[in-house]
């Protein structure tokens, strides 16, 4: 399941968040906003009507959802560095569980192996950010923040992970506990500096990709690290562990969010990353998350859930159509075209992919809709489906 944002510029942006918000009603949005009469959308064979969410429930529904609240207390790249503005947007590669555990470049352990490595998982979250956009022309920041059963296994897995390491020793100024490699070449074509750190029951992870710095100083890559560390350890102060024999009983939804999303489709993958994530937590795939921040603080959205499609909450209904406006900003005009919405769907906006350009599958369609104070954010596979799932998700939005 991937998201995708495109940027327009950060001016762009800011001017359409000062034009839209005016016009506003007495239930706080625009008296423009049409009526809909859900009874002449057409959803195809998409459903509409709630879902029983206990029914999605999968083996890591519950490690996942600890996993999101651990990600709500893991800092951006941006927000170590603000330089790191980049992201890969992709939401299932966030969430770590037993059966979704971590990958540790350089280690080679994967998958299976991991828990014979590190025994105890509970839950994690994967997170990263690049300086440029482009895969290769900058330095990236990888961070991997996992919790396990014990601060035993925590330390045993820190040292376990970082003897797989190759490299040179180096020490990170403020974290003598550390254990911290570098290597000029990781055989991908980059030096990389890897530092495992063990905090409490969580081990924390930090990896500095260069591919343009020569030469390499280790120097400068510490120094990132130690602020990787500085700035985690403050943000888990905010971490409340759920005990061990309470995870079982997380709740799946939020408000019935996740109950009025247009459910993913029974064969696809990623069905642990069904849920609904707090407003830090969904900044972490955003492909712009500094440009995303600054639209929902604005628009007050509080939370977002993922399945076949996204619903934003925000504050109320003219926020939505700011938020709406801002997403519009952020795509890339010079290969997206404005499109029709679905009929009798007046207030979608929606786009695809230009005429004779390369590589059209980079820019999928996609449409915004509101629905009160709710935004849904729609993919297809073609405009036809693309129609129909959002006029699914509007109707599935417009039930109690």
């Amino acid at each position: 399941m991937m998201r995708r944002r495109y940027l327009v510029c950060a001016s762009a942006f800011a001017v359409i968040l000062a034009t839209t918000a005016c016009g506003k009603s007495d239930e706080g949005g625009p008296a423009s906003r049409p009526t809909i009469d859900i009874s002449k959308l057409d959803p195809g064979n998409y459903p509409t009507a709630p879902v029983d969410v206990a029914k999605t429930r999968v083996d890591d529904s519950a490690a996942a959802r600890e996993a999101i609240r651990i990600g709500d207390s893991v800092p951006l790249a941006m927000e170590v560095d603000s330089r790191f503005i980049y992201e890969m947007s992709r939401y299932f590669s966030r969430i770590v569980t037993p059966n979704n555990p971590p990958y540790f470049d350089d280690t080679g352990v994967e998958g299976k192996d991991f828990d014979n490595v590190a025994p105890g998982l509970v839950a994690g979250w994967y997170t990263q950010g690049r300086r440029r956009a482009e895969l290769g022309a900058g330095r990236g920041i990888e961070m991997i923040v996992v919790r396990f059963s014990t601060a035993d296994q925590a330390a045993a897995a820190a040292r376990a992970l970082a003897d797989r390491t190759k490299g040179e020793s180096y020490t990170i100024n403020g974290h003598p506990g550390g254990i911290t490699k570098y290597s000029l070449d990781t055989g991908m074509g980059n030096a990389a500096m890897s530092s495992y750190l063990a905090h409490r029951d969580m081990l924390l992870y930090a990896r500095i990709n260069d591919p343009v710095s020569m030469p390499f100083d280790p120097a400068a890559q510490a120094d990132l690290v130690k602020r990787v560390f500085d700035k985690q350890i403050e943000m888990l102060k905010g971490y409340s562990p759920t005990p061990l024999d309470k995870i079982s009983q997380l709740p799946l939804d939020v408000d019935g969010m996740l109950s009025r999303t247009l459910p993913l489709d029974s064969k696809s993958s990623g069905a642990s990353a069904v849920a609904v994530y707090p407003r830090h937590a969904a900044l972490h795939p955003e492909h712009r998350p500094d440009l995303s921040k600054a639209a929902f603080e604005d628009a007050g959205v509080d939370y977002v859930s993922a399945a076949q499609t996204f619903v934003l909450r925000t504050h109320d209904t003219a926020s939505a159509d700011r938020l709406i406006a801002a997403f519009e900003a952020q795509l890339d005009m010079d290969n997206y075209k404005k499109i029709d919405g679905p009929p009798n769907l007046p207030n979608a906006r929606c786009y695809n992919a230009k005429d004779g350009i390369d590589s059209p599958s980079d820019y999928p369609p996609i449409c915004w809709v509101p629905n009160g104070r709710f935004v849904a954010e729609v993919g297809g596979r073609n405009v036809q489906d693309l129609h129909q799932r959002t006029a699914a998700q509007y109707i599935l939005l417009s039930k109690s």
